[in-house]
C-alpha cells in the first residue's frame, strides 16, 4: 500500500511542487535518502522562486528531479509520517544553517551522542530531518525574497555551506 505526499522541492532559483509515492511504512525521509539520484514525482509545476518572472511550466504528469539540484525538500501535508515502531531515536539540535540559496534556522535531528557534522561525515547523501524551519531565500538583493516557514522539511548534505549549533 502506499500514499501520495505533495512536495515543495527547492533548487537555487526554481521551486517544483508534486506528488511522490510513499511505500507503506517508509517515510518521506526513507524515500528521499532511498539509493538513486533521482526523485520521481506527478502533476508537477515548476515557479522560480523570484515574483518578478513567470510560472516556467504547465503542470506536468510526471517529472525527474536530480537530487543534486536539491536545497530543501518540505511536505505540504501534515499526514502522519511512516510507522512509529521503525523511527531510530533521534536528538534535535538549534541549528543556524546558510546554502547556496537560503539562510535558516530550525532543529536538525540526528542520532544521539552525534553532532550534525558527525552526521554529515557519516552519511554524507542523506537529506538531514529539520523541524520548525524559517528559511529565507538571500540569492535576490532586491525586494523579491521568498520565505519558507515549514515544521517539517529535509536539507541536502550537499547544499550546506555553513552552519552553527546553537
Amino acid at each position: 500500500m502506499s500514499d501520495w505526499r505533495t512536495l515543495e522541492i527547492y533548487s537555487t532559483f526554481i521551486q517544483v511542487t508534486g506528488e511522490m509515492e510513499i511505500v507503506r511504512p517508509d517515510r518521506v525521509s526513507d524515500a528521499v535518502n532511498r539509493f538513486g539520484d533521482f526523485l520521481h514525482l506527478r502533476n508537477c509545476r515548476a515557479e522560480p522562486l523570484s515574483v518578478s518572472y513567470p510560472i516556467l511550466s504547465r503542470t506536468e504528469p510526471v517529472v525527474t528531479v536530480a537530487k543534486a539540484g536539491v536545497v530543501l525538500i518540505c511536505p505540504l501535508d501534515d499526514a502522519g509520517d511512516g510507522n512509529p515502531a521503525l523511527w531510530r531515536e533521534k536528538v534535535a539540535h538549534p541549528a543556524s544553517i546558510n546554502t547556496q540559496a537560503f539562510s535558516m534556522v530550525g532543529d536538525v535531528h540526528v542520532e544521539p551522542r552525534h553532532t550534525l557534522q558527525d552526521h554529515l561525515e557519516r552519511f554524507p547523501g542523506d537529506f538531514i530531518p529539520v523541524t520548525n524551519v524559517s528559511a529565507l531565500w538571500v540569492t535576490a538583493i532586491s525586494s523579491g525574497t521568498h520565505a519558507v516557514q515549514r515544521q517539517f522539511a529535509l536539507l541536502n548534505p550537499a547544499a550546506i555551506l555553513s552552519f552553527s549549533l546553537r
